[in-house]
């Protein structure tokens, strides 16, 4: 008899121990299926690192600046500004100050921004910012009005060196009176 209790025991024996292992092989991922392994990428391109701006060549030019203001005939006045820079540098002149008009006083301003660049055959490409403002002497309706007007400009010109170039006339909206700029650039060597 022993034998067939035995049996039996062994057979419950391995019943319990599948239904107590079952879950425990359940909640064990399944083998992945076999996946080629990842290419391994390249390292990304280094970027070429910006090529920083060429240096100027060592040589000064002198920028000369005439803004001449005509009202009606006669000789117009003139005011001169004039810097002397290196070679893709910048520069900026400020000058300021004010005058009595009738009852008020007034602000006066030039104000100018330059940054010559030499090229070849003896030509120059100036970036230039100019602003300009007089005292204004325009009559309106009454005595005691006086208009106030400026010139603010921003240009980019190439200029033959110590050659003059007008590079800019404008009208005042208020008046009859025209503002012109001439601009001459010397290359010192």
């Amino acid at each position: 008899m022993r034998s067939p209790m035995l049996r039996q025991s062994v057979i419950v024996a391995a019943f319990a121990a599948l239904m107590f292992t079952s879950p425990i092989v359940a909640q064990q991922p399944a083998p992945a299926a076999q996946q080629p392994p990842a290419k391994e990428l390249p390292p990304p391109a280094a970027q070429a690192a910006p090529k920083p701006p060429p240096e100027g060549q060592p040589v000064n030019v002198r920028i000369e600046i005439t803004i001449s203001e005509a009202t009606g005939p006669g000789d117009p006045a003139r005011k001169l500004v004039t810097m002397i820079l290196a070679d893709r540098q910048n520069g900026s002149i400020r000058t300021s100050g004010w005058v009595r008009m009738t009852q008020e006083r007034r602000d006066v301003m030039i104000n100018v921004d330059a940054r010559p660049f030499l090229l070849r055959d003896n030509a120059i490409r100036l970036e230039l910012g100019l602003q300009y403002q007089p005292a204004g002497s325009s009559q309106t309706a009454t005595s005691t009005d006086v208009a106030q007007t400026g010139l603010n400009e921003r240009l980019n010109t190439i200029l033959e060196s110590g050659k003059p170039l007008v590079v800019s006339q404008a009208s005042d909206p208020a008046s009859d009176r025209r503002i012109s700029v001439e601009v001459k650039a010397t290359i010192l060597r």
